[in-house]
């Protein structure tokens, strides 16, 4: 049996990888500014103060998970568009080696 050998990653694939990382975290991005112009117009109002702080960390949870969603896509979609570009400079081999 022979083994073939791991395929890696070229530069189209990882430029593909990184529009659709840059596609989530715009859409990530637009969500969460929506939930957040929803909350800034609607804030949570009510008597109780057990009520009134569920309802804020129930916003804040929300809010945050957007927020962190857009930024982990962001981030990948960079880093996937920068490992795309160093995939199309060859690679160099040092002096006397």
């Amino acid at each position: 049996m022979t083994e073939t050998p791991p395929a890696t990653a070229g530069p189209l694939r990882c430029f593909a990888g990184s529009l659709t990382s840059a596609g989530f975290a715009g859409l990530a991005l637009l969500i969460t500014s929506r939930m957040v112009g929803y909350y800034s117009a609607h804030p949570p109002a009510y008597h109780q103060p057990v009520a009134q702080s569920i309802a804020v960390a129930v916003k804040t949870l929300l809010v945050g998970s957007a927020c962190l969603a857009c930024f982990t896509f962001g981030l990948i979609a960079v880093g996937l568009l920068l490992l795309g570009l160093s995939r199309l400079v060859p690679a160099s081999t040092p002096p006397g080696a």
